[in-house]
C-alpha cells in the first residue's frame, strides 16, 4: 500500500496542498480550526511527515517572481493584484519586474530574479518570445513557471489564461445578430498569441451568424501605437465598416475618441467592441461592449499551479482556459445599421 501523501490530505479535509504545507510549518497563516481539521486528516490517514522533505522545503526562499508588460492596461494591474493576494495567503511574498513587452528586458528580469532563488515565477511573456528565450533563462535551470495570458508557440508548460477563441466567438456571434456586413479588427501586436486567438474565434462567430465576408481588414497596431492613428490608418485603406473590433478595451477608448475627431458617432455609425471589460469600460461614451477575461479568476489560478508544481514537479504540463463573458452595451447595440 503507498503511503498517504500531502495531496491525499489535502483532498480529505477540503483545502490547498499549499495549506496542508503551512499546517506542517505551524504557520500563523492559518487558522486554528483548518489546523486542527488538517492534522485530524493525517492522523486518520496515518500521514507521516517527511522531514527530508521538510528540510529541502525549508531551503526556499519563500519568494515567487512575477513578470509582466507593463500596468498601463488597468486589466494587467487587476491581474497582479490577483497574483499578489493568492501568493501572499500562501505565505509568499512577491517580486515584481516589467518587461515593457521587450524581449532583451525580460530576459534580464528572469536572469536577475533565478539569481535571487525565487521559488517559482509567473510569467505574461512578451510579444515576441520564442522558446529558446525562456529556455535560456528559466527553462533550462528548471524553474518553476507558469506563463499567463500569452503562450509561446512551441514551448511546453503550465499555462493560464483567458480562452481568447471563445471571447472572440462570443463577440463575432454577438455583431452577427446585429447583422452587421464588414467588421475590421484594430490593434495588438502582430505576433501576439492572444491577437491570433481573438481574430480566429471573432472570424468563426461572424461566420457562424451568416456573416459571408466577415474581417474586412485586419491592422496591428505599430510599436506603441494607439487607437486614434489606427482609424486613421483604417479609413486609409478601407471605407469606415459596420463594426470596429478592437485587440483590447485600451485601443477601444483610442479608436472611439479617433472615430469622434472624424466626425463619426461611436456606437451609433459604427460599432465598436473589445476584450478584457477593464471598470472604465463601462464609463464610457457610449459604453463599451467588451468580452470580460476575468483577471482575478487568472491571477488566482495562475498562483494555484505554480504552486502545485512544487508538490509535483514531473507532473504533465496543464494549459487552463477560462471561460469569458459577455458584456453587450450600447456601443453596439444602439448601433444604426442594425435596422
Amino acid at each position: 500500500m503507498r503511503r498517504p501523501t500531502i495531496k491525499d490530505v489535502a483532498a480529505d479535509c477540503g483545502v490547498s496542498k499549499a495549506t496542508v504545507s503551512l499546517v506542517l510549518r505551524d504557520s500563523p497563516q492559518v487558522g486554528q480550526v483548518t489546523k486542527q481539521r488538517v492534522r485530524e486528516s493525517m492522523a486518520r490517514l496515518g500521514y507521516v511527515y517527511n522531514r527530508r522533505a521538510a528540510d529541502m522545503r525549508s531551503q526556499r526562499s519563500q519568494t515567487l517572481g512575477l513578470v509582466v508588460t507593463h500596468l498601463r492596461n488597468p486589466y494587467f494591474a487587476e491581474l497582479t493584484m490577483a497574483i499578489e493576494d493568492a501568493a501572499t495567503k500562501s505565505g509568499y511574498t512577491l517580486f515584481q519586474g516589467f518587461s515593457r513587452d521587450e524581449v532583451p528586458q525580460q530576459r534580464r528580469l528572469l536572469e536577475t530574479m533565478a539569481e535571487h532563488r525565487i521559488d517559482g515565477l509567473i510569467l505574461l511573456p512578451a510579444h515576441d518570445s520564442r522558446p529558446e528565450d525562456l529556455l535560456e533563462t528559466v527553462g533550462a535551470g528548471q524553474l518553476a513557471h507558469v506563463l499567463i495570458t500569452r503562450s509561446v508557440r512551441g514551448y511546453e508548460c503550465d499555462y493560464v489564461g483567458a480562452d481568447n477563441v471563445r471571447s472572440g466567438v462570443l463577440l463575432g456571434e454577438h455583431l452577427g445578430a446585429l447583422e452587421v456586413s464588414t467588421v475590421a479588427f484594430l490593434g495588438g501586436a502582430e505576433g501576439s498569441s492572444a491577437r491570433r486567438d481573438r481574430i480566429e474565434g471573432l472570424g468563426s462567430g461572424l461566420r457562424r451568424s451568416g456573416v459571408t465576408s466577415p474581417l474586412a481588414l485586419s491592422l496591428p497596431a505599430i510599436g506603441d501605437e494607439g487607437g486614434i492613428p489606427l482609424v486613421d490608418r483604417m479609413l486609409e485603406r478601407i471605407p469606415c465598416p459596420d463594426a470596429i473590433v478592437a485587440y483590447n478595451d485600451m485601443y477601444a477608448f483610442g479608436i472611439m475618441n479617433g472615430l469622434r475627431a472624424r466626425g463619426i458617432v461611436p456606437g451609433r455609425d459604427v460599432a465598436v467592441a473589445s476584450f478584457d471589460d477593464v471598470p472604465d469600460a463601462a464609463f464610457q461614451q457610449p459604453p463599451l461592449t467588451s468580452a470580460a477575461g476575468h483577471p482575478e479568476i487568472v491571477g488566482a489560478q495562475a498562483t494555484r499551479l505554480l504552486l502545485d508544481r512544487f508538490e509535483d514537479p514531473d507532473r504533465v504540463p496543464s494549459t487552463v482556459l477560462i471561460e469569458p463573458e459577455l458584456i453587450p452595451r450600447s456601443s453596439t447595440t444602439s448601433w444604426s445599421g442594425r435596422a
